[in-house]
Protein backbone atom coordinates (compact mmCIF):
# COMPACT_ATOMS: atom_id res chain seq x y z
CA UNK A 1 0.00 0.00 0.00
CA UNK A 2 1.55 3.16 -1.24
CA UNK A 3 2.04 6.18 1.35
CA UNK A 4 0.01 9.10 1.35
CA UNK A 5 0.89 12.07 -0.76
CA UNK A 6 1.61 15.33 1.52
CA UNK A 7 -1.03 17.72 -0.75
CA UNK A 8 -3.65 14.83 -0.46
CA UNK A 9 -3.06 14.29 3.25
CA UNK A 10 -2.97 18.09 3.86
CA UNK A 11 -6.33 18.53 2.16
CA UNK A 12 -7.98 15.81 4.44
CA UNK A 13 -7.11 17.61 7.30
CA UNK A 14 -8.43 20.88 6.15
CA UNK A 15 -11.90 19.25 5.29
CA UNK A 16 -11.45 17.47 8.79
CA UNK A 17 -10.27 21.38 10.62
CA UNK A 18 -13.28 22.76 9.00
CA UNK A 19 -15.87 20.23 9.97
CA UNK A 20 -14.51 20.49 13.27
CA UNK A 21 -15.06 24.15 13.81
CA UNK A 22 -18.70 24.87 12.20
CA UNK A 23 -19.81 20.89 10.84
CA UNK A 24 -21.73 21.02 7.61
CA UNK A 25 -21.89 24.31 7.34
CA UNK A 26 -20.06 25.66 4.17
CA UNK A 27 -19.02 22.32 2.95
CA UNK A 28 -20.54 21.33 -0.61
CA UNK A 29 -22.11 17.93 -1.06
CA UNK A 30 -19.17 15.96 -2.61
CA UNK A 31 -16.98 17.65 0.17
CA UNK A 32 -19.29 15.86 2.89
CA UNK A 33 -18.91 12.31 0.98
CA UNK A 34 -15.37 13.18 0.52
CA UNK A 35 -15.05 13.80 4.05
CA UNK A 36 -16.72 10.19 5.07
CA UNK A 37 -14.73 8.15 2.30
CA UNK A 38 -11.66 9.25 3.90
CA UNK A 39 -12.14 7.32 7.02
CA UNK A 40 -13.04 4.06 4.53
CA UNK A 41 -9.87 4.74 2.37
CA UNK A 42 -7.16 6.35 4.13
CA UNK A 43 -4.55 6.71 1.08
CA UNK A 44 -6.54 8.11 -1.74
CA UNK A 45 -7.45 11.02 -3.46
CA UNK A 46 -11.39 10.58 -3.01
CA UNK A 47 -12.48 13.65 -4.04
CA UNK A 48 -13.25 12.25 -7.77
CA UNK A 49 -15.17 8.86 -6.30
CA UNK A 50 -17.06 11.33 -4.18
CA UNK A 51 -18.42 13.41 -6.85
CA UNK A 52 -18.75 10.23 -8.97
CA UNK A 53 -21.11 8.83 -6.52
CA UNK A 54 -23.63 11.95 -6.14
CA UNK A 55 -23.69 11.68 -9.79
CA UNK A 56 -25.02 8.05 -9.65
CA UNK A 57 -27.05 8.85 -7.03
CA UNK A 58 -28.42 12.14 -7.50
CA UNK A 59 -27.90 13.75 -3.74
CA UNK A 60 -26.13 12.60 -0.36
CA UNK A 61 -29.72 10.96 0.57
CA UNK A 62 -29.94 8.80 -2.38
CA UNK A 63 -26.24 7.89 -1.76
CA UNK A 64 -27.35 6.65 1.88
CA UNK A 65 -30.35 4.92 0.66
CA UNK A 66 -28.30 2.66 -2.01
CA UNK A 67 -28.54 -0.76 -1.40
CA UNK A 68 -25.05 -2.45 -0.84
CA UNK A 69 -25.40 -4.17 -4.61
CA UNK A 70 -25.53 -0.45 -5.90
CA UNK A 71 -22.46 0.55 -3.80
CA UNK A 72 -20.38 -2.33 -4.77
CA UNK A 73 -20.61 -1.47 -8.65
CA UNK A 74 -19.56 1.69 -8.49
CA UNK A 75 -15.74 1.57 -9.51
CA UNK A 76 -13.64 2.24 -6.45
CA UNK A 77 -16.13 1.38 -3.92
CA UNK A 78 -15.33 -2.22 -1.73
CA UNK A 79 -16.79 -3.77 1.01
CA UNK A 80 -15.25 -1.59 3.49
CA UNK A 81 -16.77 1.88 1.60
CA UNK A 82 -20.06 0.42 1.45
CA UNK A 83 -20.79 -0.74 4.52
CA UNK A 84 -19.62 2.53 6.03
CA UNK A 85 -22.59 3.98 4.00
CA UNK A 86 -24.82 1.43 5.10
CA UNK A 87 -24.11 1.85 8.63
CA UNK A 88 -24.71 5.25 7.78
CA UNK A 89 -28.37 5.00 6.56
CA UNK A 90 -29.50 2.18 9.31
CA UNK A 91 -27.86 4.86 11.91
CA UNK A 92 -30.22 7.82 10.51
CA UNK A 93 -33.19 5.36 10.33
CA UNK A 94 -32.92 4.35 14.21
CA UNK A 95 -32.12 7.64 14.89
CA UNK A 96 -35.23 8.60 13.67
CA UNK A 97 -37.03 5.89 14.86
CA UNK A 98 -36.29 6.15 18.46
CA UNK A 99 -37.54 10.33 17.40
CA UNK A 100 -40.74 8.94 16.55
CA UNK A 101 -40.99 6.27 19.39
CA UNK A 102 -40.80 9.11 22.17
CA UNK A 103 -43.34 11.53 20.35
CA UNK A 104 -46.77 11.45 19.16
CA UNK A 105 -46.29 10.49 15.67
CA UNK A 106 -49.29 12.57 14.05
CA UNK A 107 -47.99 16.11 15.54
CA UNK A 108 -44.52 14.94 14.18
CA UNK A 109 -45.04 14.53 10.70
CA UNK A 110 -41.69 15.30 9.27
CA UNK A 111 -40.05 13.62 11.66
CA UNK A 112 -42.38 10.56 10.17
CA UNK A 113 -41.83 11.11 6.82
CA UNK A 114 -38.25 11.70 7.20
CA UNK A 115 -38.17 8.12 8.70
CA UNK A 116 -40.43 6.63 5.62
CA UNK A 117 -37.62 8.30 3.02
CA UNK A 118 -35.11 6.90 4.70
CA UNK A 119 -36.47 3.37 5.39
CA UNK A 120 -38.45 2.24 1.93
CA UNK A 121 -38.05 5.25 -0.14
CA UNK A 122 -35.25 4.41 -1.94
CA UNK A 123 -36.38 0.83 -2.11
CA UNK A 124 -36.24 -1.13 -5.75
CA UNK A 125 -39.67 -3.20 -4.32
CA UNK A 126 -42.76 -2.04 -3.36
CA UNK A 127 -42.62 -2.42 0.58
CA UNK A 128 -45.70 -1.31 3.17
CA UNK A 129 -45.69 -0.51 6.44
CA UNK A 130 -47.87 -0.40 9.20
CA UNK A 131 -47.60 2.00 12.45
CA UNK A 132 -49.65 0.95 15.38
CA UNK A 133 -50.79 3.92 17.73
CA UNK A 134 -51.62 4.18 21.27
CA UNK A 135 -54.46 6.83 22.39
CA UNK A 136 -51.89 9.32 22.47
CA UNK A 137 -50.59 8.59 19.26
CA UNK A 138 -47.23 7.37 20.11
CA UNK A 139 -45.99 4.46 17.86
CA UNK A 140 -46.66 0.87 19.83
CA UNK A 141 -45.01 -1.14 16.94
CA UNK A 142 -44.81 -1.57 13.18
CA UNK A 143 -44.92 -4.10 10.85
CA UNK A 144 -43.38 -4.35 7.39
CA UNK A 145 -44.85 -6.07 4.28
CA UNK A 146 -42.22 -6.84 1.38
CA UNK A 147 -43.87 -6.69 -1.93
CA UNK A 148 -42.34 -7.12 -5.31
CA UNK A 149 -41.55 -4.13 -7.82
CA UNK A 150 -45.38 -2.96 -8.42
CA UNK A 151 -47.44 -4.74 -5.69
CA UNK A 152 -47.44 -5.19 -2.19
CA UNK A 153 -50.05 -7.89 -1.24
CA UNK A 154 -51.68 -7.30 2.01
CA UNK A 155 -55.11 -7.43 3.55
CA UNK A 156 -57.31 -5.36 5.73
CA UNK A 157 -58.38 -7.94 7.68
CA UNK A 158 -54.82 -9.40 8.69
CA UNK A 159 -53.70 -5.44 9.73
CA UNK A 160 -57.12 -5.23 11.54
CA UNK A 161 -56.46 -8.33 13.51
CA UNK A 162 -52.79 -7.07 14.36
CA UNK A 163 -53.96 -3.61 15.23
CA UNK A 164 -56.14 -5.49 17.88
CA UNK A 165 -53.33 -7.30 19.32
CA UNK A 166 -51.15 -4.43 19.73
CA UNK A 167 -54.45 -2.62 21.48
CA UNK A 168 -53.84 -0.04 18.83
CA UNK A 169 -55.98 2.93 19.17
CA UNK A 170 -55.04 4.36 15.38
CA UNK A 171 -52.80 3.21 12.46
CA UNK A 172 -50.61 5.25 9.51
CA UNK A 173 -50.45 3.03 6.30
CA UNK A 174 -47.31 4.09 4.40
CA UNK A 175 -45.84 2.26 1.34
CA UNK A 176 -42.97 3.57 -1.01
CA UNK A 177 -43.45 3.59 -5.33
CA UNK A 178 -40.05 2.88 -6.99
CA UNK A 179 -41.55 3.93 -9.81
CA UNK A 180 -41.07 7.44 -8.18
CA UNK A 181 -45.09 8.59 -8.95
CA UNK A 182 -46.63 9.46 -5.57
CA UNK A 183 -50.28 9.02 -7.78
CA UNK A 184 -52.14 6.25 -5.98
CA UNK A 185 -52.78 3.03 -8.19
CA UNK A 186 -56.48 1.37 -8.10
CA UNK A 187 -55.01 -1.04 -5.50
CA UNK A 188 -53.79 1.45 -3.12
CA UNK A 189 -57.46 3.16 -2.89
CA UNK A 190 -59.11 -0.40 -2.85
CA UNK A 191 -57.05 -1.21 0.37
CA UNK A 192 -57.56 2.26 2.05
CA UNK A 193 -61.30 1.70 1.12
CA UNK A 194 -61.31 -1.64 3.35
CA UNK A 195 -59.12 -0.85 5.88
CA UNK A 196 -60.51 2.47 7.18
CA UNK A 197 -64.20 0.10 6.51
CA UNK A 198 -63.16 -2.43 8.70
CA UNK A 199 -61.12 -0.53 11.16
CA UNK A 200 -63.91 1.62 11.62
CA UNK A 201 -66.11 -1.04 12.97
CA UNK A 202 -63.35 -2.04 15.29
CA UNK A 203 -63.49 1.31 16.90
CA UNK A 204 -59.80 1.86 15.43
CA UNK A 205 -58.86 4.90 13.24
CA UNK A 206 -57.03 4.91 10.20
CA UNK A 207 -54.94 8.34 10.66
CA UNK A 208 -53.34 8.21 7.17
CA UNK A 209 -52.04 6.51 4.22
CA UNK A 210 -49.37 7.88 2.84
CA UNK A 211 -47.13 7.08 -0.30
CA UNK A 212 -43.45 7.59 -0.27
CA UNK A 213 -40.72 7.85 -2.59
CA UNK A 214 -37.17 8.89 -2.17
CA UNK A 215 -37.99 12.76 -1.94
CA UNK A 216 -41.45 12.96 -1.40
CA UNK A 217 -44.35 12.10 0.46
CA UNK A 218 -48.27 12.18 -0.36
CA UNK A 219 -51.04 11.39 1.90
CA UNK A 220 -54.18 9.42 0.24
CA UNK A 221 -56.68 10.67 2.48
CA UNK A 222 -55.56 13.91 2.57
CA UNK A 223 -56.43 13.85 -0.97
CA UNK A 224 -60.22 12.76 -0.18
CA UNK A 225 -59.23 9.69 -1.95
Amino acid sequence: MGADNSGSSGHRQRLRSRFARSGLTGLQDYEIVELLLTYAIPRKDVKPLAKLLLEKFHNISGLLSASANDLLSTPGIGTQTATLFRLMHEMMVKSLEENIRDNPVFNSRKEICDFLRMKIGSGPKETLMVFYLDSGRRMIDYDIYQGTVDYTTVYAREIAERALLSHACGIILAHNHPSGNLKPSPDDLVLTADLKKVLGHLGIKLIDHVIVTHSDVMSILEQGC
